[in-house]
């Protein structure tokens, strides 16, 4: 029991209550008073706490962490195959004599710069990535936080400067998707 770890506590306290009820349910090893102590801090009472944390122990539906897991992926093979559709759209639209090519490009550039945008909301994007661990970095993380001891965990420059790039080229793809689609639909 960590309650008199002030340090751990401000840990807990920063996280949020699925969070912790989270970690009291997948780690029956770990430390559930300080947990169950900064709940009840925030006015949950003990047997609120238990019934929640049962109701996530017998729940049907697969954790948080599977979920993100399954959609990381997911984003990053409908990117890949959205790639390949914008690489041959734009290069139709690039080799066209469409009445609209120069607005359109132009909204295509603009479209990328919004896409960049996206590309850094998904690094800053700090989702529940493992049992114990939030991540930081959509759909490719450069960092995680260890919920259990509060230690933040970053990549190295090239690995996070890779994989910011990365996310930045799917922010991109998933901007320009519609554009590219509503030529395709005009010619």
């Amino acid at each position: 029991m960590n309650i008199a770890d002030q340090k751990y506590l401000e840990h807990l306290r920063d996280l949020p209550t699925s969070y912790l009820l989270d970690l009291m349910a997948d780690h029956e090893e770990g430390d559930n008073e300080s947990i169950a102590w900064v709940l009840r801090e925030r006015g949950m009472p003990q047997e609120e706490i238990l019934r929640r944390v049962e109701r996530k122990k017998n729940s049907n539906w697969p954790r948080p962490y599977i979920l993100w897991e399954a959609a990381r992926w997911l984003t990053f093979l409908n990117a890949i195959i959205v790639t390949y559709f914008n690489v041959t759209g734009l290069y139709q639209l690039m080799h066209s004599d469409h009445a609209f090519r120069g607005a359109l490009l132009f909204i295509s550039i603009s479209s990328i710069s919004f896409g960049f945008y996206i590309g850094f909301k998904l690094t800053t994007h700090v989702y529940i990535g493992e049992k114990t661990r939030l991540h930081c970095g959509f759909p490719l993380q450069v960092g995680f936080v260890d919920l259990e001891t509060g230690e933040e965990i970053i990549r190295n420059k090239v690995a996070m400067t890779i994989a910011m790039s990365i996310n930045a080229l799917v922010g991109i793809t998933l901007t320009l998707f519609p554009l590219i689609f509503i030529y395709i639909m005009m010619a």
